[in-house]
């Protein structure tokens, strides 16, 4: 019988940790009947993938695509990074479930922590389903171009029972039991686990903690006690304080509730920054807690970005060295703003203010891109270093120069956590952790660290040589497959679903930052594709080729094994 897709002339890694070796791969009915050395020249479509590696697709375990997927299936620029399967409803966050009024409450609130626009979610999320089962069986009915996974998010799930009281009361014990009976109704029918988040920053559209910051622990540990043989995530309240031991001592107390209900936790987010060792001790506390119970707290082998802005408050007021000209500047309106940009006081304060790349919030101007400028949009990706030495300014100047020209509208992104690169690195290879945060559809005009397969792989493997290609992509697929318990993922072997991805790692980059107005409504979002992926398959469907979509919808709903 022909075959639906063979692979031909790769260098298999199959998500094993296995050394690399020769291997033709074949598929028929999106699932994988032959590896190896394969003669049968007949089949729909054959994929040269000489001088490539053939890899199991990708897994990206964090992203908040819930809302995007109603619109774009397809998960893009995702899916162009060779990843093949996206997990949802992270940190607590979603769209299901839902009651039948409750959709501009989550919708308004993931603007608020998520910042995804309201203005398109309202447009593109249809609200069709009130449970997250059926949420899940919705995504059923898409043309998805990714397979797609779950969390119960908390605080959808909150304020699914309890209504209005979720955004300010404790549960009561009735409250507890409908919670966990909806969770495990959820988990029944597929879940991976359960997500939460204490974290401080994350307030709603009405300035209010969110649902799941409302949460005592006996409401927690309830929740946790549902998930044995499952995964749970939590975003921790002691994330940005700089303290090693409050941090390990939150965590211990999550990993108390872990062990009792015989589940597995994941913590977000560690991250590893410059000048202080906070991050080696947690890591060693989860080294050591690992032999009792299994914890995967989740890193990214990359900077994390924001975006410094002059048309509505940003991080240009944290900026060291800029506080005295920024003071009260967002109180300006804009023809008072654009005046005091213009000013040669406050241009010498910016000019003066000490370039310092190792604290957070310091100028560090090569590491600083320019997201958007509606007057220069040739200068759209480049760092301000370059953009400014090319035009014979210094960094500041050439900033306030667009800022004014650009009626306020310039954006610049800017690296402002986990930027200790060679710790950042340290944790991408650890065994114990899990390579995520990549925030696939959220913060929209701030953050694409959704690109950290491909920059993992073209520069911390390739360019580097920091980690061995083999762990890189057993840490990009395998790992995450077994943590979150998608035992049918992962790895290349006969019997499993076609999920692959043919990459050249001469080739592989980061693509250029563009803005694309392609959300509902078009509003606009920052873009970042890929080069160098000859092919990246799900479920037997060639999804892309060449670096582009192909318009294949392999992508099936996934539900977990346990």
């Amino acid at each position: 019988m022909a075959l639906d897709v063979v692979i031909r002339g790769g260098t298999l890694v199959d998500g094993t940790g296995a050394p690399a070796r020769s291997a033709d791969i074949g598929v028929r009915n999106g699932v994988i009947v032959d590896v190896g050395e394969l003669d049968d020249p007949s089949a729909t479509t054959e994929i040269d993938a000489s001088g490539c590696v053939v890899a199991p697709g990708f897994i990206d375990p964090h992203t908040h695509l819930d809302a995007q997927l109603c619109w774009d299936p397809a998960a893009s620029p995702t899916s162009l990074h060779g990843v093949t399967s996206v997990v949802l409803g992270l940190c607590g966050f979603g769209i299901a479930p839902c009651t039948a009024t409750g959709g501009d409450y989550l919708l308004r609130s993931l603007e608020m922590v998520e910042e995804i626009p309201f203005a398109s979610t309202s447009l593109g999320v249809p609200f069709t389903w009130s449970t997250w089962p059926e949420f899940l069986a919705h995504l059923g009915t898409l043309p998805l171009g990714v397979n797609a996974a779950g969390f119960v998010p908390h605080s959808a799930l909150r304020y699914f029972v309890m209504g209005e009281r979720a955004r300010s009361e404790p549960a009561t014990e009735d409250d507890r039991t409908a919670l966990v009976a909806e969770l495990s109704r959820s988990l029944a029918a597929g879940a991976l686990g359960f997500a939460t988040s204490r974290g401080p920053n994350h307030n709603d559209a009405y300035g209010e903690p969110v649902p799941s910051r409302r949460a005592d622990d006996a409401e927690l540990r309830a929740l946790v006690g549902a998930c044995r043989g499952r995964p749970w995530q939590i975003n921790v309240e002691t994330k940005f304080s700089g303290d090693a031991a409050g941090l390990v001592d939150e965590v211990e107390g999550y990993v108390g509730w872990t062990e009792e209900a015989g589940a597995r936790l994941s913590w977000t987010p560690f991250f590893a920054e410059p000048g202080d060792d906070v991050w080696q001790q947690v890591l060693e506390h989860n080294r050591k807690v690992n032999a009792r119970v299994r914890v995967a707290p989740q890193v990214l082998p990359q900077p994390i970005t924001t975006t410094l802005r002059f048309d509505r408050v940003s991080v240009a007021v944290l900026v060291k060295g800029w506080g005295e000209a920024m003071q009260g500047f967002f109180d300006l309106d804009a023809d008072a703003r654009r005046a005091r940009v213009d000013e040669p006081e406050f241009r010498r304060r910016l000019r003066d203010a000490p370039e310092d790349c190792t604290a957070m919030f310091g100028p560090c101007y090569w590491e600083w891109v320019i997201a958007s400028s509606p007057t220069r949009p040739d200068l759209q990706g480049s760092n301000l270093a370059d953009a400014a030495t090319a035009a014979g300014r210094a960094p500041t100047d050439l900033l306030c120069d667009l800022v004014v020209a650009d009626d306020l509208a310039t954006e610049v992104q800017t690296p402002v956590v986990n930027r200790d690169r060679d710790g950042s690195a340290q944790l991408a290879g650890e065994p114990t952790t899990m390579i995520g945060l990549g925030d696939s559809g959220a913060h929209v005009m701030s953050v694409t660290n959704y690109t950290y397969p491909t920059d993992l792989l073209a520069r911390l493997v390739r360019d580097q040589e920091r980690i061995p290609l083999e762990t890189a992509v057993h840490r990009l697929t395998a790992h995450p497959a077994e943590f979150l318990g998608l035992d049918d993922r992962g790895t290349v072997a006969v019997g499993r679903p076609a999920d692959l991805s043919v990459f050249d790692l001469d080739r592989l980059a980061v693509g250029p930052l563009t803005v694309e107005h392609d959300l509902p409504g078009g509003a606009p979002r920052l873009f970042r594709g890929a080069s160098g992926y000859r092919a990246v398959v799900v479920n037997g469907q060639v999804t892309v080729a060449d670096d582009r979509h192909t318009g294949g919808v392999g992508g099936t709903p996934l539900r977990a094994h346990g």
